[in-house]
């Protein structure tokens, strides 16, 4: 690594990142430890056994990419392109189903590929756009950006996976904004997509998929009134879990009931608690004091990617910048705000 490299080195985001780092392992030995694996923490099985081998992946990553200069992952931004589709086909066509939807190669131990996927687009948009630095506000490349969008939505949406398509349809949208789409494309494009909204409500999404989207703007009195089954029992498994999670987070009071000591987590009350809800187990263990202080973090993070995006020499460099940044605020968003009934359980 030369000079240079170590005098661009971001002393705020790696203790950010590294704080964070710590929180999710924490929180994954609780879960890990709720979910009866006291025994065999060490697993291949456990959750928390599986988190430190991606850690370990994604640390590798990282250290990597230190050393390596972005400008050549434009060259090879096409090839990265076919190989998200490829890749997101084959998870459709052999990938195993879980939790609802085919997005697994191997089961859930295996990883979504949706989840590099979403920073191979990122990769591919902004190449897009850094290619047509003198028409970035062009028709032809706003709609460009759209059809290279539109290939990994689709097969998303066809797993079915909304939470990973909601998260690609806001990843475009931050990207196309930075990238140079005016007022008036924004006005027309709206008018496009309220029929696209009705036609993929009426066909596109799964019975299950509208019921989490309506959960978390009705009330108890409102599920008596669902004629559609399949659309009344996602309602209700919704109400469930976010019940669950709002009493978890109100246990934690302002200093939590203590690492490994929650209630709602201990006790397998909370869903899916180490993925969807582990924000949750976060707010009754270490309380307000300690979930304020894992978003302040994240904070500071999102903080660090606009600083990099807004001081970056080029457009390709900006772009990547802007897409991480917009994929880690819905994730943080949606997780937050579905643990809390704010926003519809996605599966995010």
């Amino acid at each position: 690594m030369n000079t240079r490299r170590w005098q661009d080195f971001n002393l705020y985001l790696m203790v950010s990142v590294l704080v964070l780092l710590g929180f999710g392992a924490a929180m994954v030995y609780s879960t890990t430890i709720g979910n009866n694996y006291s025994g065999d923490v060490w697993s291949l099985s456990s959750p928390f056994t599986k988190h430190f081998i991606w850690l370990g992946i994604g640390g590798g990553a990282m250290l990597f990419l230190t050393i390596f200069d972005y400008h050549n992952l434009q060259i090879f931004s096409r090839p990265m392109y076919i190989f998200m589709l490829l890749l997101l086909g084959y998870t459709l066509a052999a990938g195993r189903i879980a939790s609802g939807a085919q997005s697994w190669l191997l089961g859930e131990s295996s990883g979504q590929p949706s989840e590099p996927a979403k920073l191979l687009l990122i990769i591919s948009l902004a190449a897009w756009w850094a290619k047509r630095d003198e028409q970035q506000s062009s028709w032809f490349t706003l709609g460009g950006s759209l059809l290279l969008t539109g290939g990994p939505l689709m097969l998303v949406l066809l797993q079915p996976d909304l939470g990973t398509a909601m998260v690609i349809g806001v990843i475009w949208l931050a990207m196309a904004w930075s990238g140079g789409m005016t007022w008036k494309q924004i006005g027309i494009l709206a008018a496009i997509a309220v029929p696209v909204f009705w036609i993929g409500w009426g066909y596109v999404l799964e019975p299950y998929q509208k019921g989490r989207l309506i959960a978390f703007m009705m009330t108890r009195e409102d599920i008596e009134h669902i004629t559609d089954p399949k659309v009344y029992d996602a309602v209700t498994r919704v109400f469930y879990n976010v019940e669950a999670s709002l009493v978890a987070v109100g246990n934690g009071g302002l200093t939590g009931q203590g690492l490994l000591n929650g209630i709602q987590s201990q006790r397998n009350f909370l869903p899916v608690q180490y993925t969807d809800f582990i924000f949750a187990v976060t707010a009754e263990e270490l309380g307000f004091v300690g979930a304020t202080a894992m978003l302040a973090f994240l904070c500071m993070v999102l903080w660090q990617a606009i600083t990099i995006a807004s001081r970056a020499r080029d457009t390709f460099g900006r772009l990547i910048a802007v897409g991480i940044f917009a994929m880690l605020l819905i994730h943080t968003f949606e997780n937050v705000g579905m643990n809390i009934g704010i926003m519809p359980v996605t599966g995010i």
